[in-house]
């Protein structure tokens, strides 16, 4: 993440905001949002090129005209300014369902009931070829290669992630070489062959709710935006919903049964799939293996009913 001075932002965003201060909105892993007016918000991207942007804008453009029962954002606008990727946004209304949730305007029980509800809209949907032309976790190029499948284009991003942060991951993760070998083969015994548009990082804070609590909007699509099977989303939802609480554990717990119950997926395909978003993910943050998000991985990769569903 490359945090910005103000002063740098105000230049970058000067012809849209004029000379006035810039109002931060939200700052995540890939980029910073600021208000611009009462419709649009601009966001300036800390890594990235005009041209994934402009895929994105096309990703953005058909997933608008599926029947979501939700909004998602709109690009209308990619710039390159000061070296910085720009877009301009449509602006979306609402209350983050972790915000809902903090100030009790949304119960927990609700808060569940809401992103089950939205992984399975995803996941009747359908899929989409637009989400197959994205890249992930910053990668210059797609996820998939040409007429690839969903397992393969998964199982090979692991292996990419493995490689690169090995001598990390080699001193935390138990038989992580043999873990690591199986996530392929599994990952294409437990596909379910269904399609769907893949989220990727379903928190609370990427969740929209209006003043009756009702969920209005997902943001932040891209961090692991693709299309594939929806047992993945379903998977990574569950795990990401609380992930540092002190009823972490049990929430996952309670939203798998939930997943399996609402969507009808096995268990085993959905904690290959937590294996398979942990070995990606774990160095997201922290190249090191210093921060919080990677001790969670690790900790997922060491649980005993992650290593029996890869190892059998």
């Amino acid at each position: 993440m490359s945090y910005l001075p103000e002063e740098q932002v105000a230049a970058v965003l000067r012809r849209w905001i004029g000379t006035t201060t810039p109002k931060l909105l939200g700052e995540g892993m890939e980029g910073a949002v600021y208000e611009v007016d009462d419709s649009r918000v601009a966001k300036i991207w800390f890594a990235g090129s005009v041209e994934s942007s402009r895929r994105a804008a096309a990703f953005y453009d058909a997933l608008a005209a599926k029947p979501l029962p939700f909004e998602v954002p709109r690009i209308t606008q990619v710039e390159s300014v000061e070296g910085r990727v720009v877009t301009i946004e449509r602006r979306l209304t609402g209350t983050t369902l972790a915000a809902a949730l903090a100030a009790d305007t949304v119960s927990r029980e609700d808060a569940y009931t809401i992103v089950v509800d939205i992984v399975a809209a995803l996941a009747a949907g359908g899929g989409l070829p637009a989400a197959r032309e994205l890249a992930v976790l910053g990668e210059d190029s797609p996820l998939f290669s040409d007429g690839e499948g969903f397992a393969v284009a998964l199982a090979r991003l692991a292996e990419r992630r493995v490689e690169r942060f090995r001598p990390v991951l080699s001193g935390a993760v138990v038989d992580l070489d043999r873990k690591a070998a199986a996530l392929p083969s599994r990952l294409v015994e437990v596909d379910s062959g269904r399609r769907a548009v893949l989220h990727g990082d379903l928190i609370p804070g990427n969740i929209l709710v209006d003043a009756s609590g009702r969920p209005s909007a997902v943001l932040d699509w891209g961090f692991l935006t693709t299309e594939g099977d929806p047992a993945f989303d379903a998977a990574v939802t569950a795990a990401i919903f609380d992930m540092y609480g002190p009823e972490a554990a049990r929430v996952e717990r309670d939203l798998l049964d939930r997943m399996e119950a609402r969507l009808g997926h096995d268990r085993a395909a959905l904690l290959v799939y937590r294996a398979a978003y942990s070995l990606i993910t774990a160095n997201a943050y922290d190249p090191t293996g210093q921060d919080g998000h990677f001790a969670w991985c690790v900790a997922a990769l060491n649980r005993s009913d992650v290593t029996e569903a890869l190892l059998g």
